[in-house]
């Protein structure tokens, strides 16, 4: 399976007033405990309850070993390590242990490991975006109206691909469009179709008769 991307954007990149592009990896649901003992069982003699105790046992260790300083190796994974970081602004007083933090811990891959997980990894760009592109009321009802301007209608599948925003902002935005009477919202409870007025009447049924009484 593909792992999927998006595109983001940092405006004023470097402080010279351009944009500069990032990839961003849409992150799957993190696998808990019981799934990867589960997993892990089968491809061995120890019992998931074993596994499990593993588990503990190897979180006691990394602990105990990064909080006396060391550098942790985990064969075939990688090394671990702290990052520390001063607390404050230095303003040329003697520092001391208490002016240091932990900032985070480092995680190392091996070189073999990087090979494995990239052997054959494809990447597919995501069909919609978990994180939206930021506006202003005015900016993005100026491009739904040029939008709206030579189209019919808009959707909330539009409003995500056409404008890059989340589902849930994508909703949040048109709801609040209708709210200022800017849309009119027609459609189903299930599938809404927004549009820039009164809601057209939609036309009859083509399998329908249409009797007049005389």
């Amino acid at each position: 399976m593909d792992v999927k991307f998006e595109i983001g954007t940092i405006n004023n990149s470097e402080g010279k007033g351009g944009t500069r592009k990032y990839v961003r990896l849409q992150q799957e649901r993190s696998v808990t405990a019981d799934e990867l003992a589960d997993a892990i069982e089968h491809e061995c003699t120890l019992s998931r309850a074993d596994i499990k105790a593993v588990f503990e046992a190897l979180r006691y260790h990394v602990v105990d070993e990064l909080r006396s300083g060391k550098r942790l190796h985990i064969p075939r994974l990688g090394y671990f390590s702290l990052s520390a970081a001063l607390a404050g602004s230095d303003s040329g007083k003697k520092i001391t242990g208490k002016d240091v933090y932990l900032r985070g811990i480092n995680f190392q891959p091996e070189d073999s490991l990087m090979r494995e997980v990239g052997y054959d990894l494809r990447f597919s760009r995501a069909k919609y975006i978990s994180q939206s592109v930021p506006y202003t009321a005015d900016e993005l009802w100026s491009k739904v109206s040029a939008y709206l301007s030579s189209h019919h209608y808009i959707t909330c599948r539009i409003m995500r691909s056409e404008f890059g925003l989340s589902d849930r902002m994508a909703r949040r935005w048109l709801t609040t469009f209708v709210e200022q009477g800017k849309l009119m919202k027609g459609g189903t409870r299930h599938m809404g179709v927004y549009y820039n007025g009164p809601t057209p009447t939609p036309p009859p049924s083509r399998g329908g008769r249409n009797y007049h009484r005389r």
